[in-house]
């Protein structure tokens, strides 16, 4: 098992027992009166949840303890886990923890409650002077997404449609230059700097599992739309 790259076996540890739950769905609807029928909503899916056991060896129960005190620093933000027997990784924020005892003085082992998803390494669909087209994402969630417009001519109010609920528009783009618009940092840039007023949006991209059908205001440009499939 690694965390956040970090093979466990640094800390003398080895991964125990992992239990996976999904998150909680309530879906949303409304029933009005004399309505024969509910109104259903969007839901929200929340995060799912993971039960992971670690055991550890030392000399002694205080070289274990402040071992497995420097393991748990990996967790004072939101983590990346490698689980040995599990596809992909598993992002995961810590609510809770314990250590418990075992019979032997030089064994320890530490329980640990996650928030969190699995997610896969990232993909790539692009789309060279298409006017339309689409890309089956696997996954079981909605994600964000990067889309990168590559201008092989100037552009001037580009359209995508297909990328989440709302238009983008590409109101003013240079031939030869790329304006990334990064749905999981919140931000657009050219050439690395700010770019928020050469594009029109209401939310930042994001893909859902399925198939996504795209289309493309006119063919002079290459689109490139990077994500990573995310799992319940």
């Amino acid at each position: 098992m690694k965390v956040n790259g970090l093979d466990a076996r640094k800390y003398n540890a080895k991964q125990l027992t992992v239990e996976i739950q999904p998150p909680t769905v309530d879906v949303n609807y409304e029933w009005l009166p004399k309505a024969l029928r509910p109104t259903e909503l969007e839901t929200d899916v929340g995060m799912g949840h993971m039960k992971l056991c670690m055991y550890f060896r030392g000399r002694d129960r205080n070289s274990i303890i402040r071992t497995m005190s420097e393991f748990m620093e990996n967790f004072t933000e939101a983590c990346d886990l490698e689980l040995d027997g599990y596809k992909g990784r598993y992002r995961g924020f810590l609510k809770s923890n314990d250590f418990e005892k075992t019979i032997s003085r030089a064994r320890y082992k530490i329980n640990l409650d996650f928030d969190g998803y699995f997610y896969d390494d990232e993909i790539a669909a692009i789309f060279d002077g298409k006017t339309s087209g689409s890309f089956c994402m696997p996954g079981s969630r909605r994600t964000p997404c990067i889309v990168e417009v590559y201008a092989k001519n100037p552009l001037e109010d580009y359209v995508i449609k297909g990328i989440g609920d709302d238009d983008i528009t590409v109101q003013s783009l240079a031939g030869g230059k790329t304006v990334i618009i990064d749905g999981i940092s919140g931000i657009v840039s050219i050439d690395g700097k700010n770019a928020f007023d050469r594009v029109s949006l209401w939310e930042f991209p994001s893909v859902r599992a399925g198939t996504n059908a795209l289309t493309f205001s006119n063919n002079k440009a290459k689109v490139t739309v990077r994500y990573h499939p995310m799992w319940i």
